[in-house]
C-alpha cells in the first residue's frame, strides 16, 4: 500500500548557476558552475522518499544516457521503481535551466511519449494499492475522468500540479476538470492564466470555488491556501541564500503531501511543511539536492 502514487516522467536538468548577466542573442556568457541532476517528478518522488513516505513512481525511462542517469539517481535515493517502465528506445527529456536574480529561464527538449503511455497509467492505477494519487501536470478531461475514477474506486484522494503544458494555454472546461481533484497546486502565474486575470487574489477566489482545496505557490511570497471557503497565507521559509529555484515547486508538493497524507494535518499547516521543503530546495542547485529528511523538516518546523 503506497502512501502516495506519483504519475509523471523524469527530466534530466542541466542547471547553469552564477551567470554574470542573462544571455542575449549574439553573445556568449560563462556561468560559474554547472550541475546535472534529475528534474520534474524525480524531485517530488525523491523529496517524498527522504521524508520516509512510502512512495511509488509510475514513470517511463528509455535506453538513452539521460534516462539511465536519472534512473540511477532514483535508485541511489531508494525510490520504489517497481511500477516504472523501461523502454527499448530513447526517451530523452532534457531541460536547460538558467537561474538569474531569483528567476530562471528554461530550454527543453522531450522525445514524444509512446502511443500507449495512457494505457500504462491506467494499468498502474487499476492494479496498484495506494492512498493518494499525485499528478505532476495537467491532463485533458477525456484522460482525467477515467484515471480519477479508478483512483476513487481505490478510495484514494487526488492532487494535481499544473506545469506550463500546452493545455494551460489552450484552455479547457477548468471548472469540470479541477472539480475532479481534491487538491490543485499551481503557481501564481499559472493560476492567473487559468482564471483569465492579472490579479492573484481574484484568481484564487475564482478557482477555489470549483474544488475542495487550492494551493497556490507564490515563490518568495510563500503559498496561498483556499479551503472551506477561507483563504490563508502561509509565509515562505528563508532557509539560506537562494542559489537555484529550479524544481522548488515540486519539492514544495512533496512537503505538502507528506503533511496532508501522512501527518494528516490541515491544508494550511501542510503548506507550511511545503514551504520548509521549498525553502530548503532553493539553497542548493537542483530541486531535490537539498530536500530535507524527515528529521530536518521537523527541526525547521520547530523554528517557524
Amino acid at each position: 500500500m503506497y502512501d502516495v502514487l506519483v504519475f509523471g516522467d523524469y527530466f534530466f536538468d542541466i542547471i547553469y548557476t552564477g551567470l554574470p548577466e542573462f544571455p542575449s542573442l549574439g553573445r556568449e556568457v560563462y556561468s560559474n558552475a554547472m550541475t546535472s541532476t534529475g528534474g520534474a517528478l524525480f524531485i517530488t518522488a525523491c523529496a517524498l522518499r527522504r521524508l520516509e513516505v512510502n512512495v511509488g513512481w509510475a514513470g517511463q525511462f528509455g535506453n538513452d544516457a539521460y534516462s539511465q542517469f536519472v534512473r540511477g539517481l532514483a535508485t541511489e535515493e531508494h525510490i520504489d521503481l517497481s511500477l516504472a517502465r523501461s523502454m527499448d528506445r530513447p526517451y530523452q527529456r532534457v531541460t536547460t535551466s538558467m537561474p538569474f536574480q531569483g528567476e530562471r529561464a528554461f530550454v527543453t527538449y522531450a522525445d514524444e511519449s509512446p502511443d500507449d503511455w495512457f494505457d500504462y497509467w491506467m494499468g498502474i492505477a487499476r492494479s496498484a494499492s495506494y492512498r493518494h494519487m499525485h499528478l505532476g501536470g495537467l491532463l485533458c478531461l477525456d484522460q482525467a475522468e477515467p484515471l480519477f475514477d479508478l483512483a476513487r474506486s481505490h478510495g484514494a484522494t487526488i492532487s494535481m500540479d499544473c506545469q506550463d503544458v500546452p493545455l494551460l494555454a489552450e484552455g479547457c472546461d477548468w471548472k469540470r476538470l479541477l472539480g475532479l481533484v481534491d487538491v490543485f497546486m499551481p503557481n501564481a502565474r499559472e493560476a492567473k492564466i487559468i482564471a483569465g486575470t492579472d490579479d492573484l487574489q481574484n484568481a484564487i477566489e475564482q478557482i477555489s470555488a470549483w474544488m475542495p482545496t487550492l494551493v497556490v505557490k507564490d515563490g518568495g511570497n510563500g503559498a496561498w491556501v483556499a479551503h472551506a471557503k477561507t483563504v490563508t497565507h502561509a509565509p515562505c521559509v528563508c532557509a539560506g541564500e537562494v542559489i537555484d529555484t529550479t524544481g522548488a515547486g515540486d519539492c514544495f508538493n512533496a512537503g505538502f503531501l507528506y503533511g496532508m497524507i501522512v501527518e494528516r494535518v490541515d491544508p494550511c499547516t501542510a503548506a507550511q511543511f511545503g514551504n520548509v521543503c521549498g525553502g530548503l530546495s532553493v539553497t542548493g542547485v537542483g530541486g531535490a539536492t537539498t530536500a530535507p529528511t524527515k528529521t530536518e523538516l521537523q527541526a525547521w518546523l520547530n523554528l517557524v
